[in-house]
């Protein structure tokens, strides 16, 4: 097979035009125009005899440029064949016509086929033509018969309708005669009633207005009497209360007098146990004291003694040693003559508050049989001994803190050179 006849086959230009040969088949012509079947039937015809000629044709008898457009020609008509087949648009049609022109323009079929061969190619696309005619006048005729049934249809449909209408016409008058009539009637009746609902609507006004009148006379007078009887209630009520009101404020009284005895034996007896647990503190820590003091001069006792024994067994005596020793047993007496007076002070404390604890337990005892005015005059009397007097100053002891401070530090000093 030579390089011209393989160029040829693979344009496949027969099977590209018969491909757009049956896209046309699939068109409904019932929408298009003259113009437009004129064109259709153009395009089939031109289509049938190029399929006819490249049938026909030697293509080692072509040179080889000429299909160098075929190929994309075929193409752009296959494309608007079925895009006019799908959508029935005429500018596809006008498309594909204006591509058999460019095809035509380079195969001209009228130099190369024979007029037998061209007689066919017109002769199949008469026949197609006309057998398309044929459907589509059937097709008509069809319709027709259908519109023509359907017209038939409608007409009854009509007549019927316009029976229906005359019949609902002569109803709506004599319905509009008798609603005229009930309308007159009604009017007539309403003007009568009108004027008879008046002349009650007068006459029963003016005996309400009567009677209202002579009720409410009697509701007035009724009560002005309610009224005098309901203040002559309220106020043998407000008798009765005051005398009810002055029992309960002698009870309530009473009550309180009870009650402030009772309040004020629990804050006596508070108070004095206050006094009692302070005293017991004070005791405490006076008891604490006096044993730290005892233990101090028990210990200064001891070195004091062992220091005496050492010097009588040793009589060369060595002052060092001696006033070491003295100074140990003032280091150990500071202390405990501190201790000693803290605890002094501390005993005098807890006996203050005995005393004052014993005085406020046993007053309560002895106010109640005195009479009002006294028992007064010895409650602010007592008052101003308990809690008016100022903290009665302590006598300055022999010794003050900052002496035995000086005293120990002292000590110390010499403790220290000693050894």
């Amino acid at each position: 097979m030579s390089i011209w006849t393989q160029n040829f086959e693979a344009l496949q230009a027969n099977q590209r035009l018969r491909e757009s040969l049956g896209f046309l088949d699939t068109v409904k012509t019932e929408s298009l125009s003259a113009t437009d079947l004129t064109n259709f039937a153009r395009l089939q015809k031109t289509l049938r005899v190029l399929d006819a000629r490249l049938s026909s044709l030697d293509p080692e008898l072509f040179h080889p440029s000429t299909w160098a457009n075929i190929g994309s020609w075929l193409s752009n008509l296959t494309t608007y064949t079925r895009d006019f087949a799908q959508t029935a648009n005429v500018s596809q049609l006008q498309n594909a016509n204006t591509t058999v022109d460019e095809i035509l323009n380079v195969l001209r079929p009228i130099d190369a086929v024979s007029p037998e061969g061209i007689s066919k190619s017109h002769a199949d696309a008469a026949a197609a033509f006309q057998q398309r005619l044929i459907d589509e006048v059937e097709n008509l005729r069809k319709r027709s018969q259908q519109v023509e049934a359907l017209l038939t249809s409608l007409t009854g449909t009509i007549q019927s309708s316009t029976a229906d209408v005359e019949s609902l016409r002569q109803t709506i008058d004599q319905q509009k005669s008798r609603l005229d009539q009930s309308i007159a009637d009604f009017q007539r009746q309403f003007s009568q009633t009108e004027s008879t609902r008046a002349t009650e609507y007068a006459a029963a006004s003016q005996r309400f207005l009567t009677e209202f009148s002579t009720q409410q006379k009697n509701l007035d007078a009724e009560a002005i009497k309610g009224n005098e009887k309901r203040e002559k209630e309220w106020v043998a009520f407000l008798e009765g209360n005051k005398e009810s009101s002055k029992e309960f404020m002698q009870f309530f009284q009473k009550r309180k007098e009870e009650v402030d005895a009772i309040f004020g034996a629990i804050g006596s007896a508070s108070l004095s146990g206050h006094f009692a647990s302070t005293a017991d503190k004070d005791a405490s820590a006076a008891n604490l004291l006096r044993w730290i003091a005892l233990s101090l001069m028990g210990a200064m006792i001891v070195v004091g003694g062992i220091s005496f024994y050492q010097s009588f067994e040793h009589p060369e005596l060595d002052w060092k040693v001696f006033a070491f020793r003295l100074a140990t047993v003032f280091v150990i007496a500071i202390p405990a003559i501190y201790a000693a007076q803290e605890s002094s002070k501390h005993r005098r404390r807890e006996q203050q508050n005995r005393k004052v604890q014993v005085e406020l337990a046993s007053i309560d005892a002895y106010l109640v049989q005195l009479p009002e005015p006294k028992r007064h005059e010895l409650k602010e009397k007592l008052t101003e001994k308990f809690f008016g007097q100022p903290d009665s100053p302590e006598k300055d002891d022999s010794v003050t803190r900052h002496q035995l401070f000086d005293l120990l530090s002292d000590a110390l000093k010499n403790l220290t050179k000693a050894k």
